[in-house]
């Protein structure tokens, strides 16, 4: 009994012990959200570093802070930490949006050479307000890299009112791959009145226009007119042989006559030899009848001399040709008045997506010109736009059965063919196309990428992504990606 009473004394004296130690819970105290106003004095200030030291502990406080986030991201733009940037308004988007903060957001990945996040925020951004004009030009400027040409035509279109020389030349030259001739010219044209200083790639391209439109008149015109503003700059371009050949067919006796071996001269040369004004020789007029001075000269005697200097200056004309200017060729009536072809016209059409309206223009250069394979292809692709698949499949084999070697016309075919052919059909189309166009990088890639993804045959696809590194310019995104691919293809 005395021992069981020990214990009980024990426990008891333990219990005391416990409620007397027992803590009594401390009351939490909440953090005041900080005034941000010091991290913005310090952006104002030129100090975004410090301001960004300051926003990181703000946001180990108040972690998920829109506010902080937004602060902490346009430092980071101060800064030159444009992915961080960008990093920072992700999260901020993920919590809060707003069209400010997207086009922000879009801004940071673009300035970090994100090019793919950039287009999706602006393209989001462009939902909410559809009339920002240099919104429309980033988006531009980044589809065009990304080789989205359509798409990047479109934009441009949207911001045209803003575009400076440089995108006027980007857009020309797109339109010129599309033989849009008429759109081409015009930005070609806009180009040259935006460039300070001058250069003579405007001219240049517009003339391959005019070489496309087979204008010789004006091709003359303006090869002159760009070796007397710019000495030598056609000597160096791939229409170089063409051009010779053109000026030396329409020029030969003038070239004879100044004894110039057009064999031996580059278009640049045979260009500057016109453009030289040629020797005139004095020669002593000898005559055989007596010599009168000139009061007793009677009025037949001053007719004749009359009649003698007006054929002296006509002489000149053969040299006002070539004495054409850069602003010539650009202010030159005949060159401004140009009447668009219905197959151009339909293409401006189809940029603005009126596919209905580009239908009926490639009607129309059908109905001028059966074999017209551009024709054929406008509207193969007019009614692909416009759901009718089975059409446009009849009309791009048309198309190719009058331009058979015409690698635009077998692109658009193969997107027209993966929706109507079986999987090993299409395979076949894709192999044979690669034949004809061995070196086509983007055949090859798709090629590739069909082996790779559809048939799981690494293997094969392997090889194909090696030969594609070989023909890919290192610097391209194709080069780039059949680099990625095939170490996914190792690492399997």
């Amino acid at each position: 009994m005395a021992l069981v009473g020990a214990i009980l004394l024990i426990v008891s004296n333990c219990a005391e012990e416990v409620v007397e130690n027992k803590e009594v819970p401390q009351q939490v105290v909440s953090k005041k959200f900080p005034d941000l106003s010091l991290a913005i004095q310090k952006r104002v200030e030129k100090k975004p570093e410090e301001a960004i030291e300051i926003l990181r502990q703000y946001d180990q406080d108040f972690p998920n802070s829109p506010k902080i986030l937004v602060q902490l991201s346009r430092a980071h733009v101060e800064a030159g930490n444009f992915s961080l940037a960008a990093f920072r308004f992700e999260q901020a988007l993920s919590i809060s949006s707003s069209p400010d903060l997207i086009g922000e957001c879009a801004e940071a990945h673009l300035r970090a050479d994100d090019l793919e996040s950039a287009r999706k925020r602006f393209s989001e951004y462009l939902e909410f307000t559809p009339d920002n004009f240099e919104a429309w030009l980033s988006l531009a400027r980044i589809l065009e890299q990304q080789g989205n040409e359509i798409q990047a035509l479109n934009a441009f279109e949207q911001a045209k009112k803003i575009t400076n020389s440089n995108d006027c030349l980007i857009i020309a030259n797109l339109y010129l791959k599309k033989k849009i001739l008429v759109q081409a010219e015009k930005w070609f044209k806009d180009a040259a009145k935006k460039e300070n200083p001058s250069t003579s790639t405007p001219l240049v391209g517009l003339l391959k226009v005019k070489l496309l439109n087979s204008d010789y008149d004006s091709v003359e015109t303006i090869i002159l007119a760009i070796e007397k503003t710019f000495p030598g700059t056609l000597a160096d371009i791939p229409e170089k042989d063409v051009l010779k050949s053109i000026l030396v067919s329409r020029r030969i006796k003038e070239l004879n006559d100044r004894g110039i071996v057009a064999q031996n001269s580059n278009i640049s040369e045979l260009a500057q030899a016109l453009l030289e004004k040629p020797n005139k020789i004095d020669e002593p007029v000898v005559s055989n009848g007596p010599k009168f001075s000139p009061l007793l000269k009677t009025d037949d005697q001053s007719t004749e001399q009359n009649d003698n200097e007006i054929e002296t200056d006509n002489s000149g004309e053969s040299e006002s040709h070539t004495d054409r200017s850069l602003a010539d060729a650009f202010s030159d009536p005949e060159l401004a008045t140009i009447e668009p072809e219905p197959v151009e016209l339909g293409w401006s059409a189809y940029l603005s997506r009126n596919y209905a309206t580009a239908l009926i223009h490639a009607q129309k250069a059908i109905d001028l010109d059966r074999k017209n394979s551009e024709a054929w292809r406008l509207s193969s692709q007019a009614n692909f736009q416009l759901g009718k698949i089975k059409e446009a499949e009849m009309t791009i084999l048309e198309a190719i059965r009058h331009n058979p070697k015409d690698l635009t016309t077998r692109m658009d075919y193969l997107s027209i063919a993966r929706e109507t052919l079986s999987s090993p059909r299409y395979l076949r189309e894709l192999e044979k196309t690669h034949e004809l166009f061995p070196d086509s990088e983007e055949i090859l890639w798709q090629l590739a990428r069909r082996y790779h993804l559809v048939e799981r045959m690494p293997v094969t696809a392997g090889i194909l992504y090696r030969r594609l590194l070989k023909i890919a310019p290192p610097e391209s995104a194709l080069h780039n990606q059949a680099k990625m691919e095939l170490i996914k293809i190792q690492d399997l």
